[in-house]
């Protein structure tokens, strides 16, 4: 284990960002449908920058409120989401030193599952195409759930899984929100390091319990 994080034999993952470096994707594609549909480049940049922890369903309803669409919101993600599963079954990568990360813990008897925003169908695209799925005991999107990870549900739910409470199970986010959530529930919070969250970077490490800022150095 990497000296500054504490072996926990529970872990849960996110995806986006923290895995695989896919949210480039979904923020050229959510911009993209903004500036589309009459936003300005610099109004869709920012509210986009809001939804690096949302489901694809809450960003849908963030955007036909703020164009004043009639097309309903599942109609909206059912869209992002086709245009995202391209790019999970072509284009994007695991984050370099990941997959010898997952082997450490998995060797040292962790049990390990993702929790994503991302509806589970793309997570098992991404993730069987990458040969990641191995590792993990299951996979849970917060659509499934219900709730979004600026509530705590699908970590509760995801350890529930797990047969783990919260203080045995480390949770691996990138996303400052989502990561705070986690903490607050009272599982062990590391910060994985992500471009598209750079900016509030300074403010999640110094809140999180551990960090990673390169899986390679760890």
């Amino acid at each position: 284990m990497s000296p500054n994080i504490e072996k926990k034999p529970f872990a849960i993952f996110d995806m986006d960002g923290t895995l695989v470096d896919s949210m480039w994707g979904w923020n050229e594609i959510y911009i993209t449908f903004l500036v589309a549909h009459g936003a300005t480049n610099e109004a869709a940049k920012e509210i986009v920058a809001h939804t690096a922890h949302f489901t694809t369903y809450e960003s849908a309803e963030l955007f036909r409120e703020y164009l004043s669409l009639d097309t309903p919101a599942a109609d909206i993600a059912a869209g992002l989401d086709a245009r995202m599963k391209e790019l999970y079954q072509n284009v994007i990568l695991e984050k370099p030193g990941v997959r010898a990360y997952l082997e450490r813990l998995r060797n040292e008897g962790v049990r390990m599952c993702v929790v994503s925003s991302t509806p589970e169908p793309l997570i098992r695209i991404c993730l069987e195409r990458l040969g990641l799925m191995p590792f993990f005991s299951f996979i849970l999107s917060c659509e499934t759930v219900g709730k979004g990870k600026e509530e705590p549900d699908a970590y509760f739910a995801a350890a529930t899984l797990l047969g783990a409470a919260p203080s045995d199970t480390a949770v691996y986010e990138d996303s400052p929100t989502a990561l705070m959530t986690a903490k607050r529930a009272g599982f062990y919070a590391v910060a994985v390091y992500d471009e598209s969250s750079a900016d509030q970077w300074t403010e999640t490490s110094r809140n999180a319990d551990a960090i990673i800022s390169d899986w390679q150095m760890i």
